[in-house]
C-alpha cells in the first residue's frame, strides 16, 4: 500500500511541476502584442525603445539582395539542397530501405538578409532557420539530376550511390506571406528589427497565438486538477496504511 502511496504522490508531484512550466508558457503566450500593421511596431519601439517586447506580425517576404537557386531557379532568401546518399554498394540501397548506411548529405546553404512587409511597414528579420516551424514553411523542390560532382573529392565513385529522386531543394521564396513571433528590438541602424525568431508559420496566423494561449492554459488546469487528486489519493492511501498498521 505505502509504495502505491508514494507512486501516486511522486507523479502527482511531476505532474504539478510540468503544470507549472506549462503555466508559464501560457502567460508568456498571452502577454504576446499582436502587431496588425507593420507601422504598429516602429511605434511601439519609440514607446519602449528598452523593453525588447516579444511580438507577433506578418507580412510577406522581400529582400534587398535575394538569390536565384541553381536548381529551380526560384527567387528566394534562404535555399538548402540535399541529396540521399548511400555508402556500401553491396547493401540494399532502395529509397524503401531502413538500412543505415543510407544518409542525407546537404550540397549547400545559402540565405542572404531579409524582411516581412505589408506595405505600411518593413521589419527585418534574423535567424529564423533555428525558429520552431521554418522548415513547414520553406517550399520543396526535387530533382533526379546527378550530383556526383559535389562528392567526387570525398569519396571514389565506387563507394558510394545515389537513391533516386533523392536530390531536395528546401526555399523561402519572395513574396511568401509569413507570420512571426520574435523578439522585437532595432538594429545597428536603428531599423525595426525581429532579433530573436521563436515561432514560424505559413500566411497570416495572428488567431494561432491566442489559440495555442487558450489550449494550454486548458491543458495546463486539466493537468494542476490531476496532479492535485493523484496527490490527495496518494495522502489518504498512506494514511489509511498509518492507521491500520
Amino acid at each position: 500500500m505505502i509504495e502505491y502511496a508514494g507512486l501516486c504522490i511522486s507523479v502527482g508531484i511531476l505532474m504539478g511541476a510540468y503544470c507549472r512550466t506549462d503555466k508559464r508558457k501560457a502567460q508568456d503566450l498571452a502577454r504576446i502584442t499582436q502587431i496588425d500593421e507593420l507601422k504598429g511596431l516602429v511605434e511601439l519601439l519609440e514607446k519602449e525603445p528598452l523593453s525588447n517586447p516579444v511580438v507577433a506580425i506578418f507580412g510577406t517576404v522581400g529582400s534587398n539582395s535575394a538569390v536565384e537557386t541553381t536548381r529551380s531557379g526560384t527567387l528566394c532568401v534562404f535555399s538548402e539542397e540535399t541529396a540521399r546518399v548511400c555508402y556500401k554498394p553491396e547493401k540494399n540501397c532502395n529509397t524503401d530501405s531502413s538500412s543505415n548506411e543510407s544518409k542525407e548529405v546537404m550540397l549547400y546553404r545559402k540565405d542572404v538578409p531579409w524582411y516581412l512587409d505589408d506595405g505600411t511597414g518593413r521589419v527585418y528579420v534574423k535567424g529564423t532557420q533555428f525558429a520552431k516551424g521554418f522548415y513547414d514553411t520553406l517550399n520543396k523542390y526535387i530533382f533526379t539530376e546527378p550530383v556526383m560532382e559535389h562528392f567526387e573529392r570525398f569519396f571514389s565513385v565506387k563507394d558510394v550511390q545515389y537513391v533516386p529522386n533523392s536530390c531536395c531543394e528546401h526555399v523561402l521564396e519572395i513574396g511568401k506571406p509569413l507570420t512571426i513571433i520574435g523578439k522585437a528590438e532595432r538594429d545597428k541602424n536603428g531599423a525595426p528589427t525581429i532579433g530573436r525568431v521563436y515561432q514560424v508559420f505559413n500566411g497570416r496566423s495572428m488567431n494561432k497565438v491566442d489559440e495555442m494561449a487558450s489550449d494550454l492554459k486548458s491543458i495546463t488546469e486539466c493537468c494542476e486538477m490531476l496532479s492535485l487528486l493523484l496527490t490527495g489519493i496518494g495522502v489518504s492511501i498512506l494514511a489509511v496504511s498509518v492507521l491500520t498498521a
